[in-house]
């Protein structure tokens, strides 16, 4: 049970790391205008990556805890 503890928190370092550097880039300091075009688009493909995840780790979860 220590391994998934540690890809978990593996995981979470390497997302505050990305997020982090990509809110101090210089690109994102300086604006992009296009950003704000075909936001549904964009939150539906998030949607999706969300939905999918959560089945992943739900699946996951059922399969560790019978095992």
């Amino acid at each position: 049970m220590t391994l998934p503890i540690i890809l978990v928190v593996v995981v979470m370092v390497a997302g505050f790391a990305a997020t982090i550097a990509i809110g101090q880039s210089r690109t994102n300091k300086e604006g992009n205008p296009d950003y704000f075009r075909q936001t549904g688009k964009k939150w539906a493909n998030l949607s999706w990556i969300y939905v999918v995840c959560t089945v992943v780790i739900v699946a996951v979860l059922i399969y560790a805890l019978n095992r």
